[in-house]
């Protein structure tokens, strides 16, 4: 796992400087994911990561539960509606607030936000980096 790190780490892209850490142990307490990472073991030693970002590489990841997915593994795919029109590529994908909101790009920039909810979504295949969607009447004029 790579964290943002203060000084003697290694330089990455656009002068961020990133610190390799392995987790030791996690859990789960009141809501909140708590991590105990190796070699760290005091408060003061740790406080210098609040706020920082952590990114473990897509390999490292465990494989998502059937018809569960990872957000990183959305971005990039292609969506279409059910009846085969092409809407957009997937830029991002927002929190909003526990529901997922897919944000879709199409080729002239136009945008189309649609919410990651299984009642909207027909498939999702990743092998070939393609999602159909079947939307709900309007959806697309409210993001225009």
């Amino acid at each position: 796992m790579l964290v943002e790190a203060p000084a003697q780490a290694r330089q990455g892209a656009a002068g961020i400087e990133w610190h390799e850490m392995e987790i030791e142990s996690f859990r789960r307490q009141h809501g909140r994911c708590v991590a105990k990472f190796k070699g760290i073991d005091t408060i003061d030693e740790v406080e210098r990561f609040v706020g920082k970002e952590m990114k473990i590489a897509a390999a490292e990841v465990p494989e998502a539960s059937e018809g569960w997915f990872y957000t990183f593994q959305l971005k990039g795919c292609r969506v279409y509606a059910v009846d085969g029109e092409y809407i957009g590529d997937v830029t991002d994908v927002l929190d909003a607030s526990g529901s997922s909101i897919l944000r879709v790009v199409d080729m002239g920039n136009g945008e189309t936000l649609i919410p990651f909810a299984e009642e909207y979504l027909q498939t999702v295949d990743l092998d070939h980096r393609k999602i159909v969607v079947q939307l709900p009447e309007g959806l697309r004029d409210l993001n225009r």
